[in-house]
């Protein structure tokens, strides 16, 4: 019956009664964890050839996950290079393939639109994995990485702010409103950073 123990306890009054803890397994190709007298996984279908034990006491470690700075750490400069050519092409690519979205807006093509920001977002993703592999604009700690962003955003601020002051001189009214509202999103952003800095890792 696959059982694993009998164990002994009290109830409220007292009195000694025993129960069965059923032995686990886990599927090795889903990962579910099943009763071990299942012949078959209900979620994937592998037969119990595929089930090994499973302690949930065992400390547990991941078979594989990503790494920060793998990319880096291969030391050859024709892969490192060409990781931070396409890091800084995807970025590019976000930014021009949401522009695009707005130009199809414009002309009355909402579905060409909607096309450009999804493929803008798989850019994005594909920016955030050459990011993690060169491990140069993020770290391994969130405090750290919203501290640095904090940090950023206030200087993000202040550059654009001076540039829309500076396009208003010189009476550029369209690239002042456009870049002044930018620096206030900047603002904005640091702020929001800033709160969940102090929330989750000061004062602790």
């Amino acid at each position: 019956m696959g059982l694993t123990a009998q164990l002994k306890n009290q109830d409220k009054t007292g009195v000694e009664f025993s129960f069965i803890k059923e032995a686990k397994v886990r599927c090795t190709v889903c990962g579910e964890i099943l009763d071990a007298r299942v012949e078959v996984c209900p979620v994937c279908k592998a037969g119990k050839d595929k089930f090994v034990a499973y302690n949930e006491n065992a400390t547990e470690e991941w078979a594989t996950e990503h790494k920060l700075g793998e990319g880096l750490a291969c030391g050859d400069t024709e892969i490192i290079e060409g990781l931070k050519a396409n890091f800084a092409g995807e970025c590019t690519e976000v930014g021009m393939y949401l522009a695009m979205s707005r130009v199809a807006d414009r002309e009355g093509y909402p579905e060409v639109a909607e096309a450009y920001k999804r493929i803008a977002f798989e850019e994005a993703e594909h920016a955030a994995k050459f990011a993690e592999l060169l491990g140069e604009v993020v770290t391994d700690s969130s405090e750290e990485n919203l501290r640095l962003r904090v940090a950023a955003e206030y200087g993000a601020t202040s550059g654009k702010f001076e540039l829309a002051k500076r396009a208003k001189e010189l009476g550029f009214d369209a690239i002042h409103d456009t870049v002044h509202e930018m620096a206030k999103d900047e603002a904005r952003h640091g702020k929001a950073f800033k709160g969940l800095l102090e929330r989750h890792f000061e004062g602790k």
